[in-house]
């Protein structure tokens, strides 16, 4: 087997780099999104309370905390690759799934096309079956 010059080696260490400062700035960045949309989700509790809107209330707190939710996940996708150098696709998964469901939860389903709905319908049907055939991957 041929050895890399040093500067080979140089540059592949410094190539290795990258993809872990790009994650530790992903995580930075979703860790400042996750604690704005909790205070968000926060925010909109006491407004639905002072309110008494609790019907449109609750859907704007639905749809910030499974925005919260998507976002954890994909924290934890971050923090997954740290540990084993690789992204775990049923997480992804899982946050699409989460992704659409907050989706649909601002459908007004009688003023959605037919075509909209039946391609919403085809989307959760792949995320739930990828969720059911990929199998969480063996903790280290």
């Amino acid at each position: 087997m041929e050895k890399n010059s040093p500067v080979m080696e140089y540059l592949i260490n410094f190539f290795s780099l990258v993809p872990m400062i790009l994650y530790t700035i992903v995580a930075i960045l979703l860790t400042i999104i996750a604690v704005f949309s909790i205070l968000d989700a926060v925010q909109l509790i006491l407004q639905m309370i002072l309110s008494h809107d609790f019907a449109n209330g609750l859907v704007s707190v639905l749809y910030a905390l499974l925005l919260t939710i998507t976002i954890i996940v994909l924290f934890e996708t971050v923090t997954v690759y740290f540990k084993t150098k690789h992204v775990e696709v049923r997480a992804l998964l899982i946050a699409g799934l989460t992704a659409v469901v907050r989706h649909v939860l601002i459908y007004n389903v009688a003023t959605v096309d037919p075509f909209t709905l039946m391609g919403t319908v085809a989307l959760l049907a792949v995320l739930i079956v990828g969720i059911v055939f990929v199998k969480p991957e063996p903790l280290p």
